[in-house]
């Protein structure tokens, strides 16, 4: 057991080193104007989803574009119409990895990370440099999500594991609370679904356990918004408050729906435990932007209302 707890704390240490590579080089390639950047293409709603996508894929971590998106508000280079797309965007965009874990990634890993350390360690210019430290970053993520895979397995062989994961399908409301617990304090849902993704892989969970689970996670990630909140003006906790209620509210519109969702989603690819989280993740996530997409001005005005 020790060995399986010390073996994915170590996984999750080199995810998140990983991310942190990731966020430090896209922050210097953009000569530290991204928050400029972001303002100034959020103007459409359209295109600020669009903008959340994109940026949370490239940095790999929804709870850095809504923290910046927090920042940006609190400094005034944001309305908040504008974090609303963007948060939304961002999670559908942090749905990039699971994907990429599914299509089985890891063949590519050696590969990038050869080129990155090559980009890096000649160091032609700040520009090759930063796109080195960026490869090396992305396969941390993937070196951090294998190690994981290896020291879960033998989580099949304990029974209590067992038992806890088959009670989820019949409880949905436990694995929404240890979706939302782990994510709280892990402070990341990607980490959270390659975490799951690493389960599938063993056949220790299904995707009948793993949809509440993940749901669950849609609303621990929203723990690292509000913290950063908390030293903002009432208009950077409002930010928080949309990114909360966004989340919260798609995960309430599930609900009902977990068992069908997860039958529907099982259908699609029968075969591939690890496919039916990413996909879940997705599709998930996409209708919740579908469905509220229209009601962002709504949303905008209840947050008024929370945080006068």
């Amino acid at each position: 057991m020790l060995s399986i707890f010390i073996g994915t704390i170590l996984g999750i240490i080199i995810f998140f080193i990983g991310i942190m590579m990731i966020t430090a080089s896209m922050k210097s390639l953009s000569h530290n104007h991204l928050k400029k950047i972001i303002a100034s293409l959020t103007k459409n709603s359209f295109l600020g989803i669009l903008v959340g996508i994109f940026v949370t894929a490239i940095l790999q971590s929804s709870s850095t574009t809504s923290i910046l998106v927090v920042s940006l508000v609190n400094s005034k280079v944001m309305n908040l119409y504008q974090a609303a797309s963007v948060m939304m965007g961002a999670n559908m965009g942090t749905t990039f990895t699971g994907q990429l874990i599914s299509f089985n990634f890891f063949f590519w890993i050696p590969h990038i990370l050869m080129i990155g350390v090559l980009l890096f360690y000649l160091n032609f210019s700040s520009f090759t440099n930063n796109i080195g430290k960026f490869f090396i970053g992305f396969s941390f993520l993937f070196m951090g999500i294998q190690i994981m895979v290896v020291f879960l397995k033998p989580l099949n062989n304990i029974m209590g594991f067992q038992e806890l994961m088959l009670s989820i399908e019949n409880q949905k409301m436990k694995g929404i609370f240890i979706g939302a617990i782990t994510t709280t304090i892990i402070q990341s849902s990607s980490t959270g679904i390659a975490i799951l993704q690493g389960l599938a892989l063993n056949h220790s969970i299904g995707i009948s356990q793993a949809f509440p689970i993940i749901i669950g996670q849609n609303i621990g990630t929203c723990s690292t918004t509000l913290f950063s909140s908390i030293i903002t003006d009432k208009n950077g906790k409002r930010a928080a408050v949309i990114h909360l209620l966004f989340n919260v509210g798609g995960s309430i519109l599930f609900y009902p729906f977990c068992h069908s969702f997860s039958h529907f989603i099982y259908s699609i690819t029968p075969l591939d435990p690890v496919k039916q989280i990413a996909n879940a993740h997705t599709l998930f996530n996409l209708i919740c932007l579908f469905i509220f997409f229209p009601f962002i001005n709504k949303i905008v005005d209840f947050s008024k209302k929370i945080i006068p």
